[in-house]
């Protein structure tokens, strides 16, 4: 009997030794000129590319690391932590949110309990998994939400199946790097992390909708300097964050976000159009089109239909990528953020790394499902997310 099949009382057998959560640290970090905190020197993983044929044969799932041993974090200790982050006193609530999610995510809540059967044989800790299946649909109780990834739709399967695709991410990046294929492993990542955004926006119920994305994936051109690739990131960001805002206008002209003459809506592209000019600078540029929006008088006297929202970024570098933040409502001086890197060639993190992606981006879905009525029905067909 399969795990989707398995009755409630079936008892699953002990999962195997559980991934060692990733280490919640800050690298010496020091604020660029330009606003956005990153490490001073960006942690990119360089692959290993003397391996052995048991190592071309991992499933990405097994972990021959000792178990950590937990101690209990205090409130005292998070904030202290938060206190290494540069910007981190300018954050918003949903940005605070995130980063305590990350910082406990070894030992709150953050899958269904009744999703314990679906991942049996996949080395989970046991504290990921709620306690208390009735409340398992996102609500919050004593200020902690008891399942942070979780299907809004109802529908467990799909789900599920989502994020079994986000684990099996880290085995099929190493196997594509140690075949030879390293300029492959970018867009294979880049590719499984859209898959996830597509199945999250089904999930979400705003699939179908001309809706405005909140969270963007790019890759990231290794040739480029460190200089240049985290003037790309917050110009993206940056540019992103500019979107919503003139999306949120109360005097926003809709021609600006209806697809082109003979195209169906498709929010990347709409992404593309605001943020061509940002991308097509790197250095110290500041997009033209943010000039007037974020300058004095005209600034202060923009009316928005609701406080514009945080943003979210997944950035592919080779087989890392970066999660970073910015709060949309702060303007063009807004401070963009670095949370996490996750690296798809440690094979011991497979399950962190899916979870942590997941974490944004279940965040990001329920801050468009939230606003639904913000946007209107596309022209297309719902999509076609498969299983």
């Amino acid at each position: 009997m399969d795990a989707a099949t398995a009755p409630p009382s079936t008892k699953p057998p002990p999962s195997p030794a559980a991934e060692p959560p990733p280490q919640h640290k800050v690298a010496s970090r020091e604020p660029s000129m330009s606003g956005i905190s990153i490490p001073s020197a960006i942690p990119i993983k360089e692959e290993d590319h003397e391996t052995s044929i048991l190592d071309c044969l991992d499933t990405g799932y097994e972990s021959d690391a000792p178990a950590p041993a937990l101690l209990p974090e205090t409130q005292l200790e998070l904030e202290l932590e938060k206190k290494r982050y540069p910007g981190a006193s300018t954050w918003a609530p949903a940005e605070e949110h995130l980063f305590e999610i990350l910082f406990q995510r070894a030992e709150r809540a953050i899958l269904p309990g009744h999703w314990e059967v679906d991942f049996r044989g996949i080395p989970m800790l046991d504290t990921v998994f709620s306690t208390n299946d009735d409340d398992d649909d996102g609500s919050r109780i004593n200020g902690l939400s008891r399942s942070i990834v979780y299907s809004r739709s109802g529908n467990d399967f799909q789900a599920t199946m989502a994020l079994l695709r986000l684990i099996d991410l880290t085995s099929s990046v190493r196997t594509t790097i140690q075949s030879g294929l390293h300029q492959k492993a970018s867009s294979l990542i880049k590719s499984a992390l859209d898959r996830y955004l597509s199945w999250a926006a089904q999930d979400g119920g705003y699939a179908h909708l001309r809706y405005v994305p909140n969270i963007i994936t790019a890759e990231l051109d290794p040739r480029l300097g460190e200089t240049e690739i985290t003037n790309l990131m917050e110009q993206r960001m940056r540019a992103l964050a500019f979107l919503q805002r003139e999306y949120l206008r109360v005097d926003r002209d809709d021609e600006d976000f209806m697809p082109s003459e003979g195209q169906e809506h498709c929010p990347a592209a709409l992404v593309d159009r605001f943020l061509g000019q940002a991308t097509a600078h790197h250095a110290g540029y500041a997009p033209s089109w943010g000039d007037d929006d974020d300058d004095g008088e005209a600034a202060a006297a923009v009316v928005y239909r609701r406080e514009p929202p945080i943003v979210y970024g997944l950035f592919v570098l080779r087989s890392s990528v970066f999660l970073l933040t910015v709060d949309s409502a702060k303007g063009l001086d807004a401070y963009v953020s670095f949370h996490v890197d996750m690296h798809f060639m440690d094979r011991h993190q497979s399950v962190w790394n899916a979870l942590t992606i997941a974490i944004a981006v279940c965040l990001a879905r329920d801050q468009l499902a939230a606003r639904v009525e913000d946007f209107e029905e596309s022209q297309r067909g719902e999509g076609s997310e498969s299983d």
